[in-house]
């Protein structure tokens, strides 16, 4: 199996500059240690079916490379070099320039980010480096060298609506499970397959959408979009995606897993609706605006929408299932208001994020025509988020 040539609309696509079809052409991934950096290497292997050699070392100052059968337009292999902060530190110019220097990239993909979303409101000076100058430094660098930059952004630039629908329904659900101590499958406000007070949710979002972030921490992602768009104008490539978790590194889905397995009930935010997003779905999308040179903005989420509460359920029912976890535990709904309540009474202090952040990824779909015999059998990436999720989990199983 490997990435084949998918068609594009020429209004989203440049043309590739001419390559010797024998001469790989250097991808540069930025936050190697990152749960994305690592999907789109373990996604390379498994598409491309690689002759790996081995992955760039991100623990010293040994580079190495993955020699890949991923092809460009031109028909050239990519050979990938996967670096970490203390290999290219994205907020350093002449760091940069000595990096693009040596390894002479093609593209770049920008995997590194700051994404500590509360503690980016005190610290937005450290956020606004990494998230918006970095960013804007590889454009230039991809500027004068001729590179291509694909940046990961975030639905977080997004500040949600304030719906009615949600907020009732977060409340209802509270309050049901208040009173009946029921376990939360059999709350009727939040059964599988349905949100709360769906004919109230808004649309979700698409690119054309005017952001509005309400945290540093998605000002700082908007900054970096807008900087990369300044530097290098419709020749930039920006995937905004929601909700991110992998088998790799902190997220939802791990840190649900390990606190399921450790305390006897757990208090999940049921008024934020938003789309879960498997990091290797995520990765093989990239690799196919790569392959394609596709420019633009994108969004990309799977499919569906839920509240965290409602991740949390399926994460256990699904984990259960294959024997990831052996008992259940109570996961009772709350609100973002008294999560928060909650937390400054821990003298934590948490950044306000949007109600509802959903991502339409119609865009990017029609952009995308993939060969469901040759390319991706599963077509993993158009998928529910439940079967996404299925997905990710039974790899630790």
């Amino acid at each position: 199996m490997k990435i084949v040539a998918i068609k594009v609309t020429p209004l989203q696509c440049v043309e590739t500059r001419a390559t010797d079809a024998n001469t790989p052409q250097v991808v540069i991934i930025t936050g190697a240690k990152s749960q994305l950096a690592q999907a789109l290497l373990r996604v390379a292997a498994d598409i491309g079916e690689l002759a790996l050699n081995s992955i760039a070392n991100t623990s010293t100052n040994t580079n190495t490379n993955t020699n890949t059968n991923i092809s460009a337009n031109t028909g050239a292999p990519l050979k990938l070099y996967a670096l970490s902060r203390s290999q290219l530190d994205i907020t350093d110019a002449a760091n940069i320039a000595a990096v693009f220097a040596q390894y002479r990239p093609s593209w770049v993909i920008n995997c590194a980010a700051y994404n500590a979303v509360d503690a980016a409101e005190h610290d937005a000076i450290e956020a606004h480096r990494v998230n918006a100058l970095g960013p804007e430094l590889l454009a230039q660098q991809c500027l004068l060298s001729g590179a291509r930059l694909l940046h990961v952004s975030s639905d977080y630039v997004f500040g949600g609506h304030t719906v009615c629908g949600i907020a009732h329904a977060a409340e209802r659900a509270v309050c049901d499970a208040r009173e009946s101590g029921v376990e939360q499958h059999k709350n009727p406000d939040l059964a599988p397959n349905s949100n709360p007070n769906p004919n109230h949710l808004p649309r979700p979002f698409v690119e054309l959408d005017a952001p509005k972030p309400l945290s540093a921490y998605g000002t700082s992602k908007l900054l970096g979009e807008q900087r990369v768009v300044a530097v290098l104008g419709d020749g930039a490539t920006i995937v905004r995606t929601s909700w991110l978790y992998g088998q790799d590194g902190h997220n939802f889905v791990n840190t649900m897993l390990n606190l399921m397995r450790t305390q006897p009930s757990l208090q999940v935010i049921v008024d934020q609706i938003g789309c879960p997003t498997w990091s290797d779905a995520l990765a093989k999308v990239i690799w196919q605006l790569v392959v394609q040179q596709c420019s633009g903005v994108f969004h990309y989420s799977a499919q569906g929408q839920c509240s965290w509460y409602e991740f949390a359920c399926e994460i256990q029912r699904q984990a259960l299932a294959l024997n990831l976890l052996s008992l259940p535990v109570v996961i009772q709904p709350i609100t973002s208001a008294h999560y928060a309540k909650q937390a400054l009474n821990r003298g934590v202090g948490l950044a306000k994020r949007p109600s509802y952040s959903v991502l339409n990824s119609g865009k990017l779909r029609s952009t995308l025509v993939t060969n469901n015999t040759q390319s991706i059998p599963d077509n993993v990436e158009w998928q529910d988020w439940r079967q996404q999720l299925n997905c990710m989990l039974r790899r630790l199983s």
